[in-house]
């Protein structure tokens, strides 16, 4: 089922429950490379009844410590510990990636709107200083409208293609 999704397999990490039900052959299932699991397995025991998370956690300890076939699987492939520290690192490993190209944005973001409010008047202090930015904002629609309705150009609305002419002038 992985293979659908994730066809090199990097992107898998298998989660074997309820461990104590079947182990005959679980070794050799979580070691063999039958199926690419790039995040490899982690067999965990799930609670049982009205067990708190402690009590579930130690009885998980015992089964894969002292069960003859469970006790041979390698104990960073076990508990949910274990899980949680893989989860961890694998969702770490994502953030980092990720990251760059959120700053990157941010940033390009951060400088156009600097620009903008850079192009601004600073203070309006007398009517002349008022009618120039009014001046300026009429300018400024302006040529917009001119790109839309004369050259059809939409560069200003690069993430909006769908939008009617109304709404982009809005």
């Amino acid at each position: 089922m992985s293979r659908q999704v994730d066809r090199t397999g990097e992107r898998t990490l298998a989660i074997v429950t309820k461990s104590n039900k079947a182990p005959e052959g679980l070794l050799e299932k979580v070691t063999g490379d039958d199926v690419n699991i790039g995040l490899g397995y982690v067999c965990v025991r799930n609670r049982i009844g009205d067990k708190s998370y402690d009590e579930a956690r130690k009885q998980e300890v015992v089964l894969f410590e002292n069960h003859p076939l469970l006790s041979k699987i390698d104990k960073s492939m076990v508990g949910i510990p274990i899980l949680a520290q893989k989860l961890t690192q694998i969702q770490a490993t994502i953030i980092a990636r990720r990251l760059p190209d959120i700053f990157s944005k941010i940033n390009e973001k951060l400088n156009a709107s600097i620009s903008e409010l850079n192009r601004m008047l600073k203070t309006l202090s007398s009517p002349a200083d008022a009618m120039i930015a009014f001046l300026g904002i009429v300018g400024s629609a302006r040529e917009s409208l001119r790109k839309i309705l004369v050259r059809g150009e939409y560069d200003e609305y690069s993430n909006d293609h769908d939008m009617h002419c109304t709404t982009r002038l809005v």
